[in-house]
């Protein structure tokens, strides 16, 4: 199940990738996904729900950035089957014009062929850390 678990994580980031969100909210996640920030520092609003909540952030983070790159340094099966994403993303402030390069990590739970869960951290090794991976 897990090796199942991380294709679905790698074929959401494909679609990612592409540009191609409708796919990723009609494909890979649930329609009642939970994408938490509490992990991030600073962040304003820690929690968004569902696909209306998600596309709102979603929209609002592309916004701010012009010459927008994300990308997956490595995809982990977690031993309780949720899946780790080393990844990163960079950018240039829309406003600022101020430079934006990090390297940053998501755990999602899969259930049923879906992405339910999705939690965002800013330290790749608290994230490996909390999903029982070591870097």
């Amino acid at each position: 199940m897990s090796q199942e678990n991380v294709e679905v994580v790698r074929e959401s980031w494909d679609a990612w990738s592409r540009g191609d969100v409708d796919n990723l909210f009609a494909d890979f996640w649930s329609r009642d996904i939970a994408w938490d920030m509490a992990h991030f520092r600073e962040w304003p609003d820690r929690r968004y729900q569902g696909t209306e909540g998600v596309r709102r952030f979603l929209s609002e983070w592309l916004e701010v950035w012009t010459d927008y790159e994300a990308g997956v340094d490595e995809i982990l099966a977690a031993p309780d089957g949720r899946v780790v994403t080393l990844a990163w993303q960079r950018g240039r402030g829309r406003e600022s014009g101020l430079a934006m390069d990090m390297k940053w990590a998501q755990i999602a739970t899969v259930s049923d062929g879906k992405i339910i869960r999705v939690e965002n951290y800013d330290d790749r090794s608290r994230a490996l850390e909390a999903a029982g991976l070591s870097e």
